[in-house]
């Protein structure tokens, strides 16, 4: 439902001229509340849904959320997950990290997606979305 959302909606991205991704967000709440299966599901079926209704070659983000995932995952009992400054940072740094682990797998398949400032920019979108969407996670 999150992939369907985001691709639905257009207001953000017209409005701000980036596409808000939560699919990082979602991850780090599997990741802090749930196990190993749910983690592999979600990194499977949302990168491939993402993947299927944006111009990526399909898979290319599923290798990214996996990473991310399993490196909560794997560390969950270090982290605070009652605290809600950890997972806000937490949320940040995975929609920060997300769209760059995506950039790094695009271009080892030898894709040549078009970088510039415009970039840099929905980075920095992404990111900030990254942590007002968890928020909106936590309300929930």
């Amino acid at each position: 439902m999150v992939v369907f959302l985001e691709a639905a909606c257009n207001l953000p991205r017209a409005v701000l001229g980036a596409q808000i991704d939560l699919l990082p967000v979602l991850m780090v709440y599997a990741a802090l509340t749930n196990g190993f299966a749910a983690i592999v599901l979600l990194a499977l079926c949302g990168g491939l849904w993402f993947d299927s209704l944006s111009l990526n070659p399909l898979g290319a983000s599923v290798l990214p959320l996996l990473v991310i995932g399993l490196i909560i995952y794997a560390s969950r009992e270090l982290l605070m997950r009652d605290n809600t400054y950890a997972q806000v940072i937490l949320g940040v740094a995975a929609a920060a990290a997300q769209p760059l682990g995506t950039l790094f797998v695009l271009l080892n398949f030898g894709a040549f997606p078009f970088l510039g400032w415009v970039s840099l920019w929905q980075w920095i979108v992404m990111t900030v979305a990254g942590e007002s969407s968890h928020r909106l996670l936590q309300a929930f």
